[in-house]
């Protein structure tokens, strides 16, 4: 066995770091794991109500199958960790909706008349802590628009509206 090969024998992953295992005199060789960046946005940032420092992007508006799929990522750009309420007690799904013309779109709903979006943690609502640099993704799917559409708005509880967000199909 070479002494590169030794180096690699029984590789693992610490804190996403690579790292290898050596004879004791051999020295310690530590590789970054794959970087994953982030999506990048496809709207500008829009300041969340009552949350300092926090910001609300579009990152996924995307035509499937008549489904549209819309990501939102609130980002904390501040100096500490921020609580936003996403949903409030009560039925705040519908107050998450896509414009395209002169139609709204609200979230859609299984067949047990839950909505295909991020859960309510508790008592119906959804309260997220996002740490300082952290984000949190919230995700809904909504009936897409006709195929002729490809740009839509966006309404939120918690932002001003994202609007001409293009859509990919």
């Amino acid at each position: 066995m070479t002494k590169r090969s030794m180096i690699w024998t029984g590789a693992l992953v610490i804190a996403g770091l690579a790292v290898a295992t050596a004879p004791k005199d051999a020295p310690l060789r530590i590789a970054p794991a794959a970087a994953q960046t982030a999506p990048a946005a496809l709207s500008e940032a829009q300041d969340v109500n009552g949350a300092t420092g926090v910001v609300a992007e579009i990152v996924q508006c995307k035509r499937d199958s008549g489904v549209l799929s819309i990501r939102m990522r609130l980002r904390n750009t501040g100096d500490a960790a921020v609580r936003v309420t996403v949903l409030a007690s009560g039925d705040w799904y519908d107050r998450y909706y896509v414009t395209a013309g002169s139609k709204k779109y609200f979230v859609l709903r299984d067949s047990e008349k839950t909505p295909l979006a991020n859960p309510p943690t508790s008592y119906g609502a959804l309260s997220v802590e996002i740490p300082k640099g952290g984000t949190y993704v919230w995700y809904a799917k909504y009936q897409a628009p006709p195929a002729e559409v490809k740009k839509v708005n966006y309404y939120t509880p918690i932002s001003a509206p994202f609007e001409d967000i293009s859509i990919t199909d």
